[in-house]
């Protein structure tokens, strides 16, 4: 039987290989900016400018 520190460390090495699997797949699904950042919208001054331009 393996001992108690080599299970536990075969775990932790095991999880992180895990999370970093599932942080992988994600980027790969998604893309690396969260979908929902303002990234594509005008600022406000940009709104202001328009507003203007309607007036």
């Amino acid at each position: 039987m393996a001992s108690k520190t080599r299970k536990l460390t075969n775990i932790r090495e095991r999880k992180a290989a895990k999370f970093g699997a599932d942080r992988k797949n994600k980027l790969r699904a998604n893309g690396s900016t969260a979908p929902n950042l303002p990234l594509n919208k005008p600022n406000a001054n940009e709104k202001a400018q328009a507003k203007a331009k309607t007036k």
